[in-house]
Parts: C-alpha cells; structure tokens; sequence
C-alpha cells in the first residue's frame, strides 16, 4: 500500500512539473528573457548588418510568441508541441549566451 502511495505522489509530481514547463506564463516569462539577451547581443557584438538583422529578427519573433502566448488558442497546442517549443527555446538561448560570450572585447585593457 505505501508503496502505491509512494507510487502515485512521483507520479503526481512529475506531472505538476510538466504543467510548469509547458504553462504560457513560462513561455512569455522566457520569451522576455531571450528579448533582453538580444539586446545585450546588439550592445556587445561587433556591427554588422548581419547580426543586427539576425538580432532584429529574434525581438520580432520573440515578441509575436509572448503576445501568442498571451492568447486562449496557446493552451489547445498539444503538451508535446508545446514542450519541442521549450527545447528550442532553450537551445535559442544558450546560443545567444554563446554569442555573447564570443565577442571580442571593447578594450585591450585588463579591468
């Protein structure tokens, strides 16, 4: 019996955890974060027209997903689209982080 228990709270658990990860809140909340890692991009990448229009691209799509994410029809996406559109999210974000930590520094003096 206790092990049944034991059992179904996992269980529980990890649903409640697959809920957070998929709930739109999480999506507009990432979709802010990834925003302002593109406008530090813009501020710390050397000036190109293609990384600016890269990084133009990533605040235009990252503002449609927050205001689709805003919308009734966003909850009737299926948990495991919605969840491939977290990986990719996720896998955005370390890239930009990635691009920012490879860019060159503004100065030649050690800080």
């Amino acid at each position: 019996m206790i092990t049944w228990m034991r059992k179904k709270w996992k269980e529980w658990q990890s649903y409640r955890a697959l809920v957070r990860q998929v709930d739109p809140q999480n999506f507009q909340r990432m979709a802010r974060e990834i925003r302002e890692l593109a406008q530090l991009a813009a501020h710390v990448c050397p000036d190109s027209a293609d990384i600016r229009m890269q990084i133009s691209n990533i605040q235009h799509e990252m503002d449609r997903l927050d205001e689709m994410a805003s919308q009734p029809e966003f909850r009737r996406l299926s948990t495991g689209k919605r969840l491939l559109l977290r990986q990719g999210l996720e896998q955005s974000k370390d890239q930009i982080i990635q691009a920012i930590e490879a860019a060159p520094s503004p100065t030649d003096i050690i800080q």
